[in-house]
């Protein structure tokens, strides 16, 4: 297991924290997810996945989920708005003025919910992370069975 965080930012020691199951559960009954973008043989959540979006494969028709690996986060969500058409992604969110957030995320994205209470993630030790997560979504509803705040993205 790994330690929860040693305030150094989006360091590879997170990046096989995995997406607690209580929480994917509830987005999955109302998403239905078929495709699991950035996901290997041990942590995967759907019956589709790949590891940080294999180029050969069409995301065409499909619900995707993403729980990016931190150190790689900006160019899976560069990739995931360029190939994705419905899905939600979940990432830090205690930096919005940071360029992931600014130039890659907030000009794509339909809407951001930050759940109330901090997600602690599987796959690691300690007391969890010191951040809060956001669920990212792009062109589907926003989620019903969460508490916690909405952000909608209104585009000029």
């Amino acid at each position: 297991m790994m330690k929860a965080n040693n305030g150094s930012g989006n360091n590879e020691l997170r990046d096989e924290w995995q997406t607690p199951k209580w929480l994917f559960n509830k987005l999955h009954k109302q998403y239905n997810f078929t495709f699991d973008c950035c996901a290997c043989k041990e942590n995967h959540k759907c019956e589709h996945w790949t590891n940080c979006f294999d180029e050969n494969y069409s995301f065409e028709n499909k619900m995707c989920w993403m729980n990016p690996p931190f150190s790689k986060a900006n160019i899976m969500f560069k990739h995931f708005f360029k190939v994705v058409s419905e899905g939600i992604a979940i990432y830090r969110c205690d930096n919005f003025e940071t360029k992931i957030w600014q130039e890659v995320i907030f000009p794509n994205c339909s809407w951001i919910f930050i759940p109330s209470k901090r997600i602690v993630y599987e796959g690691m030790e300690g007391k969890g992370s010191r951040f809060p997560s956001a669920l990212i979504g792009l062109n589907v509803d926003l989620p019903l069975e969460l508490n916690g705040i909405i952000l909608k993205i209104i585009k000029k």
